[in-house]
């Protein structure tokens, strides 16, 4: 009789190892959704931190070229790029001369740097857009905000996180936006 009973002790044990593997791979399955959490935020530290440096980049191209940028009248009052395209009201910035060798005016310049601008951005963020806003009173100091938008992707670490963001996947993008405030 001591048969049968010693029998259904070793099953039970074969039974306690499945659950302890299942728990154990549960366990594993959530430490890699937070490494890849993780490495989707440092992607996007290093992303943001990119635009941070583009932006300071163009206003340090604005500052160094007070000629057009600081002189009131003289800088649109809104310019949209677009990938490698510039436009502006005027047309001023939408073609640009070659200034690495040659002696150019401000405005010839100014169209330079961002063209050269633009291209750099592309290469690094296809998807993105920029906009530069200008109080362009004479007599009064110029201030421009400059505007960049790009598309950003995360992964969401649960459905609440998803839907919270508007996501139906596991990885989703969502639209970012970075403003500078410059004083040529």
């Amino acid at each position: 009789m001591k048969a049968p009973a010693q029998r259904r002790v070793q099953g039970f044990f074969l039974l306690e190892m499945l659950v302890a593997v299942l728990i154990v791979s549960l366990g594993l399955f959530g430490l890699s959704k937070m490494q890849a959490a993780a490495l989707s935020n440092t992607q996007t530290s290093r992303v943001r931190a990119l635009i941070a440096l583009q932006a300071a980049s163009l206003a340090e191209a604005m500052h160094g070229n007070r000629g057009f940028w600081a002189a009131g009248g003289t800088a649109p009052s809104s310019v949209t790029v677009t990938g490698t395209t510039v436009t502006d009201a005027s047309g001023v910035l939408s073609t640009a001369a070659d200034c690495s060798g040659a002696t150019c005016t401000s405005a010839q310049l100014a169209a330079y740097d961002l063209q050269t601008w633009a291209g750099r951005m592309n290469t690094r963020f296809p998807l993105y857009t920029a906009a530069i806003q200008c109080t362009t009173v004479v007599g009064q100091p110029i201030s421009c905000v400059i505007s960049l938008g790009w598309a950003e992707k995360y992964v969401a670490i649960n459905r609440g996180t998803a839907a919270a963001a508007g996501a139906t996947q596991t990885a989703s993008a969502s639209s970012m936006q970075y403003s500078l405030y410059v004083e040529p």
